[in-house]
């Protein structure tokens, strides 16, 4: 393979909305260095993840596969270690591969765990890879305050105190009234020493270091905006808190949803029976969103939202980098992230077993100046899993003949639409509570498995999902036909001999 090859990096943040991005139609905020990126390449208006919880999410978007078929179902699950993944085929290949950041192919609080946020000092010093197909790794363990962990946190204790470390470990809340797990947080870590800026400082440090002899496949992994919302106080280029829209809720709208919906709201699905033997991922006990007071709900938004602000800003250095090496033509750039955030829309803060269009839909975007330039927006269906097979395409690599997801090519050529819907998985229990969503041009299925209860929306009526439609005898026809594509999507997999039973 010579260096005609196009190198491929692969940019994820963290639980981040499409709504974050002035790219995707926001007012409120600004993020010229991702618009910029959108407006040289390509910008996916109706992108899913594969699964609103981290690992699930990620192990689909590295391997191609649905949460069925590679293992890892919830957090707290480790991504199989011999689970054909991008890094590894691209290392097959020739490439040089590496990961910067977070990766989250493994539980935090697992004592098996390679990312092991409490265990990895004294297990790991000196490690820096072989990881699941990369070569050498660069890892941030955790979550913001939680985060000061793995390569980061050692380089963090470098420069400085001991005192500082344990410090940084945890921020002021601003909340006035009971915690919500939105709440804004200041910070006193310094801008420069934010996870943000060392992973764009790696990336640079790696782009100007890297071997000429071969191309390269490097993951760039932002921990941010992932909860809590805390923010380094002498960060400047905020969201100011009256610009941000309060969240998008109305008293009686969670009346027609299910039970887990409302139990959420009220802080109580934790001790539900739809709790099972394990965690339900992005939702902790006691924490009654109801009772969030609307100022505090807005100024967790902004801190959020600021958040992202931070990492737009390091994605600039990031482009600018590039173009300074000579590597922006010959190399393919994608923006996404895991999954979205509710952010008290509906009621509801962070994410979990809840479909809604600000959860699911993540922001995607390709730029490859050899390949294509910039043009209008596209509005058609993409998934998570569509990331592989159309990378492997592109580089004109065979695939694998049982990856779950297609290549993107002849929607990205303007050619036709390569998926009639999109498939979002969620397994917080394999005894409990399960479902499988389907999201048409138009329309969107949620069925649980064991449970009457369901979620149908008709989206080009009412976009914000606030009419349920499952028990509606008017839309009986168009739920039998959508549960029909659940039922052909499940045989699809079984024919792939699935890797694990939780379906």
């Amino acid at each position: 393979m010579t260096q005609k090859s196009p190198n491929i990096i692969l940019v994820t943040t963290d639980q981040q909305r499409t709504d974050s991005l002035s790219c995707y139609g926001s007012t409120f905020t600004s993020t010229p260095h991702l618009d910029r990126l959108a407006s040289e390449g390509l910008q996916f208006n109706r992108a899913y993840c594969a699964n609103p919880t981290c690992t699930p999410a990620r192990a689909s978007l590295f391997s191609g596969l649905h949460t069925s078929r590679h293992g890892a179902w919830n957090v707290g699950t480790n991504i199989p270690d011999d689970l054909p993944m991008l890094p590894q085929m691209l290392q097959d290949a020739g490439y040089r591969t590496h990961a910067i950041g977070k990766l989250h192919f493994q539980a935090y609080g697992s004592k098996d765990s390679m990312e092991n946020c409490d265990l990895w000092e004294q297990r790991y010093p000196d490690w820096q890879g072989p990881y699941y197909g990369f070569e050498t790794v660069e890892l941030a363990l955790g979550h913001v305050t939680y985060g000061l962990r793995g390569h980061y946190g050692a380089w963090l204790k470098e420069r400085t105190s001991e005192e500082n470390y344990k410090r940084f470990q945890s921020a002021r809340r601003l909340s006035k009234g009971p915690k919500f797990e939105g709440d804004a947080m200041d910070w006193d870590l310094p801008p420069e020493l934010h996870n943000s800026v060392w992973t764009a400082d790696r990336t640079i440090e790696f782009l100007e270091t890297r071997p000429d002899d071969k191309p390269f496949f490097l993951s760039v992994g932002f921990q941010d905006p992932h909860h809590p919302h805390a923010l380094p106080r002498d960060f400047e280029d905020r969201v100011r808190v009256g610009d941000v829209p309060a969240p998008r809720w109305v008293e009686g709208e969670l009346d027609d949803k299910p039970p887990h919906h409302h139990l959420a709201h009220k802080g109580n699905l934790e001790g539900s029976p739809y709790r099972g033997d394990h965690f339900i991922g992005g939702q902790g006990p006691g924490a009654d969103y109801s009772q969030a007071d609307a100022g505090d709900a807005r100024q967790g938004r902004a801190y959020y939202y600021s958040m992202v602000k931070l990492v737009d800003r390091e994605m600039g250095r990031i482009l600018d980098a590039l173009e300074q090496q000579g590597l922006t033509e010959n190399t393919l750039v994608i923006f996404t992230s895991d999954h979205g955030e509710l952010l008290g829309d509906h009621g509801i803060w962070l994410k979990g077993p809840f479909p809604y269009e600000e959860l699911v839909r993540i922001p995607l975007l390709m730029r490859f100046p050899r390949e294509f330039s910039g043009r209008s927006p596209i509005d058609g269906l993409v998934s998570h899993v569509d990331i592989v097979p159309t990378i492997l395409q592109l580089l004109d690599l065979p695939a694998p003949e049982a990856l779950d997801g297609k290549n993107l090519l002849p929607l990205i050529k303007g050619q036709t639409a390569v998926n009639e819907n999109v498939i979002v998985g969620c397994t917080d229990d394999p005894s409990c509570l399960r479902s499988k969503t389907v999201i048409t041009k138009d329309r969107k299925l949620t069925f649980y498995h064991g449970h009457e209860f369901g979620e149908l929306y008709d989206l080009s009526e009412t976009p914000r999902e606030t009419v349920n439609h499952w028990f509606d005898p008017k839309f009986a026809s168009e739920k039998a036909e959508l549960l029909s594509k659940l039922l052909d999507h499940s045989e699809r997999l079984e024919r792939r001999a699935p890797r694990t039973c939780y379906a």
